[in-house]
């Protein structure tokens, strides 16, 4: 429908309400006043009561809603209340009887405010246990300590010394090198010398120790394998010669025996030439104008 109304009034839909009959724009809009009834009687109002009581009615609602909001809270606690049941009653511990302390006896002449107490520092704040405990401590009775070291001087174990070396008169036995035990006396093509002993060199290695031809104290060397001969010396030179009878022979087999190196060991010297012993140079046996320390050293062995 055109709108070809060119009134400034209220235009709902291209109509005019009918609050304001003709639609007139002058003054505001109003609502149709109702004509009076004849008699000058007003209408009838249908909702006196509604309107005093727009403002009591929300009230009341509030109150009754918090006092039943009240009463359900009751009900509830009163009904876990009576859910939980009792209290439990907290057990009785009964703490036992504590012994009877027994203290030691004073030392006589100290008595009771003379006993030193030892007493230790307080613990730490965040040490300290729920349940104090009672400690009492007696210092122990001081001794006297000596500071002298005492040194203990080392015990002397008897030693035995082994008895020296010595060649018995009358037994069969050899001569070993004391430096070199392998080496032994022994005869060789009627020459004395040190020589490595094998099965077949054994008899010309053993002597039976006789007393000395020319001097009891002294000893004479008899070979085993050829009785009858001794060893002497003949032009400086260790031989095995056959016993003839004469002074000189017994003189040139006589040797006497000295100990050395603490009697670990002896030299032969000669009798009849007192300056000289018997040494090895090249392995052949002479004697030598020399000391007992420079001379071969001999140790006494078991016939092979």
């Amino acid at each position: 429908m055109p709108e070809d109304d060119t009134r400034d009034g209220l235009r709902v839909g291209g109509w005019i309400p009918p609050y304001s009959p003709g639609g007139a724009t002058t003054g505001p809009i109003r609502p149709t006043v109702q004509p009076a009834l004849p008699g000058g009687a007003r209408p009838r109002d249908h909702f006196p009561r509604l309107r005093g009581a727009a403002v009591t009615r929300p009230r009341l609602v509030l109150a009754a809603a918090l006092c039943l909001a009240c009463a359900a809270t009751a009900a509830v606690a009163v009904a876990l209340d009576a859910a939980r049941g009792p209290e439990p009653v907290a057990a009785e511990f009964t703490f036992p009887a504590a012994a009877p302390q027994t203290w030691p006896a004073l030392p006589p002449g100290l008595g009771p405010s003379d006993v030193p107490v030892s007493v230790e520092p307080s613990p730490p704040a965040g040490s300290l246990s729920a349940t104090p405990t009672r400690r009492h401590t007696t210092a122990p009775a001081t001794t006297a300590v000596s500071t002298r070291t005492v040194t203990k001087k080392p015990t002397r174990t008897a030693t035995t010394k082994p008895a020296p070396v010595s060649l018995s008169v009358g037994s069969t036995g050899g001569l070993a090198a004391a430096d070199e035990t392998t080496l032994r006396v022994r005869h060789r093509d009627y020459r004395g010398r040190l020589d490595r002993i094998g099965d077949r060199e054994r008899d010309d290695a053993n002597f039976r120790i006789r007393s000395g031809l020319a001097n009891g104290g002294c000893v004479s060397f008899e070979s085993v394998n050829f009785p009858g001969y001794y060893l002497r010396h003949r032009n400086y030179e260790i031989r095995l010669d056959r016993i003839d009878g004469s002074e000189l022979f017994r003189q040139d087999a006589t040797f006497c025996p000295l100990t050395i190196r603490s009697g670990s060991a002896l030299v032969l010297r000669s009798h009849n030439y007192p300056r000289h012993y018997v040494v090895s140079g090249d392995q052949w046996l002479r004697i030598v104008e020399t000391s007992a320390e420079r001379a071969t050293a001999f140790v006494p062995r078991a016939a092979l």
